[in-house]
């Protein structure tokens, strides 16, 4: 396990994680676009079934992009994908629903609006959720994560104190 000391010290500045989020953002978002574009153009499927599965595209490539560049995250934890799952599932009914009120309230030739409100809203709910729960520096609490040594310093009897300091 890492120590949560390390680990947050490592990572980049706000303002680094909020610019490499608008780039892995914006290629998520080129994803989604193209995705939804293709799928609204070239099938029957509905503006909604559309929209989901071009933003699950996005999602996608969004997780790796984020966790290893945008918030440099090394931990191996089933947390992480399971809280960006969570987040997406929740913006992306948000996402759906906004893309669905313009369409409802414009009309169908509304289509690129009603895609980039609701990629603006969720955009922000997402940078928030992904630096705040999925990749937060640490996802066990400092004092309960363990730091490994030798096994020869464990069993050597001149660090007894070592626990202790």
């Amino acid at each position: 396990m890492l120590n949560s000391k390390n680990n947050a010290a490592s990572r980049p500045e706000v303002s680094t994680q909020i610019l490499r989020f608008l780039v892995i953002g914006g290629s998520s978002v080129a994803i989604d676009g193209v995705c939804y574009a293709l799928i609204t153009s070239f099938s029957a499927l509905s503006p909604d079934l559309a929209k989901g599965i071009s933003y699950l595209c996005g999602m996608l490539f969004g997780f790796w992009g984020n966790k290893l560049w945008t918030f440099e995250s090394k931990q191996r934890s089933l947390a992480e994908p399971l809280l960006y799952v969570l987040i997406y599932a929740c913006t992306l009914g948000i996402n759906i629903g906004i893309n669905r009120l313009v369409l409802s309230l414009a009309g169908d030739e509304f289509r690129l609006l009603g895609f980039f409100l609701a990629t603006g809203v969720t955009t922000v709910a997402n940078f928030v959720g992904m630096k705040f729960l999925a990749f937060r520096a640490s996802h066990v609490p400092a004092e309960a994560s363990t730091q490994i040594i030798p096994m020869e310093e464990a069993f050597d009897s001149t660090n007894i104190d070592r626990k202790a300091a």
